[in-house]
């Protein structure tokens, strides 16, 4: 009896040791987001969801990532278009992370350690894409917005079939703003100008529909200037300065 309460508090010891331990070793993964452990030499162990796990012997946590939806937008520059107009896009889209997306491949660990960088995967991807079909279309092709539509579906599906197996679960991409070089966004804006005035004349009884025609061609006899290129303007500009002094 007396040797058993000389060695209680060993066992207390022992016992709150091994609490401490068990402590140590329980990991808690946040809400919408997923772990991925490491052994000792550092090779990918497992994916942890989000909750309360206790790690096995010599595991780690290597790094967490949010598997919630989250918004991805950049600028891809100098898409060249089929008439060879280069241009700047816009794009936006959402996704999520979702490793049971990854095949069980050979690389499967080392597609798990791209995760944290899912952001760049999808800019580098929508980049060479875009290259590829802004490259077998027309200037007017971007701007109608049927081919849009068509051409914003289609490179939606491209992207997600290509980011499945990373494990980037990609809900679509929106093209925002696409920049042309001034001049060519002139044109464009002038063309689409004189669509929608020789649309409104087409709607107006015949001597009035002439009397507008011949009144926007007097216009652009007296204003001829106003009607080249911004280049073309800009030199007419500094010939008539130099002709003044």
């Amino acid at each position: 009896m007396t040797l058993l309460i000389a060695a209680l508090p060993f066992f207390i010891l022992a016992a709150l040791t091994a609490f401490i331990y068990r402590q140590r070793r329980v990991s808690l993964i946040p809400e919408d987001a997923i772990a991925v452990t490491l052994d000792k030499d550092g090779f990918v162990k497992r994916v942890l969801p989000g909750g309360r796990h206790l790690l096995r012997p010599f595991e780690r946590i290597g790094f967490t990532v949010e598997t919630k939806t989250k918004l991805v937008k950049g600028r891809a520059t100098t898409i060249t278009t089929n008439d060879g107009i280069d241009t700047h896009i816009n794009w936006s889209g959402t996704y999520a992370i979702d490793p049971d997306l990854i095949p069980a491949a050979a690389n499967r660990s080392q597609k798990l350690r791209g995760l944290p960088n899912a952001e760049k995967a999808i800019g580098r991807n929508v980049d060479l894409v875009l290259r590829k079909l802004v490259g077998s279309h027309t200037v007017h092709d971007l701007f109608n917005p049927t081919t849009r539509d068509r051409f914003e579906r289609q490179l939606s599906q491209i992207l997600i079939d290509r980011l499945k197996p990373m494990g980037i679960a990609l809900n679509g991409i929106n093209l925002q703003a696409i920049e042309l070089p001034h001049e060519v966004a002139e044109a464009l804006n002038k063309a689409k100008a004189i669509e929608t005035l020789d649309g409104a004349i087409r709607l107006l009884d015949p001597t009035t529909r002439e009397v507008v025609r011949g009144a926007y061609h007097l216009d652009e006899i007296l204003h001829w200037d106003q009607y080249l290129p911004l280049p073309s303007r800009l030199t007419m500009k500094r010939l008539d300065e130099a002709a003044a002094h």
